[in-house]
């Protein structure tokens, strides 16, 4: 199959978008999919696995008898629309997502985890020798400066919620493990950079980890210690003040001892120098 007839297979494809809203879009137009049959699908997107119909009864109306879930699971599946390619392979005791649904969540996953991956491997390196003339440009330090994964698409989708207006247990389950995994793709992001020397990216990385999460203490080290390599010390010391008195108010707590230790070395190494 050439590129040409591969992207035209990816277009005619079901497409399933859950981040910032439940949304079936088939041959360029969005198609309406009743309440029912929208929890059904998504169900199927987050467990990632075959389920029994028991199983998916007993999750999408918990308070309701078997005989009359299992009622309304089979009234869900006959009103899901019927593009040219299935939605839910359905066998007489188990469902399964159609392998021909592309959804957003995967490659919002295979994304993060691809920067999580990158940055371990990028703080892990051994300092290789010179450089060739055609290599790519090293850290100060000698290490090679891999480029770093794009994370825009991840990004561009985790800018919103996973199913915004769903309350089930088992979306909100999941939206937590998606925005916690959003953080630590955001703070390794930071650390690569960073020790590759890319003070800018490094700090809009852990900037937006703190905006994900304001009182996340390991996204506020990020940023101190990127103003901290880049040589900042004052913005780092400000920043630092400014966490704790978020913490002290918001929580009545103090920064970690660890990152009280790192400020106060800091504050020694300044004295030092005077």
């Amino acid at each position: 199959m050439d590129e040409h007839s591969a992207e035209q297979r990816s277009r005619d494809l079901p497409q399933l978008t859950l981040m910032g809203g439940f949304d079936l879009r088939y041959a360029g137009r969005s198609v309406p999919v009743a309440p029912a049959g929208r929890r059904l699908l998504s169900l199927l997107v987050l467990s990632r696995r075959t389920l029994t119909r028991e199983h998916v009864a007993g999750k999408l109306w918990p308070d309701t008898c078997g005989d009359r879930a299992a009622g309304s699971l089979r009234s869900a599946l006959w009103r899901l629309p019927r593009p040219e390619r299935p939605l839910v392979v359905a066998t007489v005791s188990t469902l399964q997502l159609s392998p021909d649904i592309a959804t957003d969540l995967a490659a919002v996953e295979d994304t993060l985890q691809r920067v999580i991956v990158w940055s371990e491997r990028s703080e892990r390196s051994e300092p290789p020798g010179p450089p060739g003339p055609s290599e790519p440009p090293r850290r100060p330090d000698g290490y090679a400066a891999a480029p770093p994964p794009d994370l825009a698409p991840a990004d561009h989708a985790l800018s919103s919620d996973l199913l915004p207006e769903a309350w089930d247990e088992w979306v909100i389950v999941e939206r937590e493990r998606l925005h916690q995994m959003r953080l630590h793709a955001l703070e390794s992001l930071a650390r690569g950079h960073r020790s590759a020397g890319r003070f800018g990216r490094a700090l809009d990385a852990a900037l937006r980890a703190v905006a994900g999460e304001p009182l996340r203490e390991s996204a506020h080290r990020q940023v101190i210690e990127t103003y901290l390599a880049e040589g900042n010390t004052g913005a780092a010391l400000r920043h630092f003040g400014e966490l704790r008195e978020l913490l002290r108010t918001e929580l009545g707590l103090e920064p970690s001892p660890a990152l009280c230790r790192r400020m106060d070395s800091v504050v020694a190494a300044l004295r030092t120098r005077r």
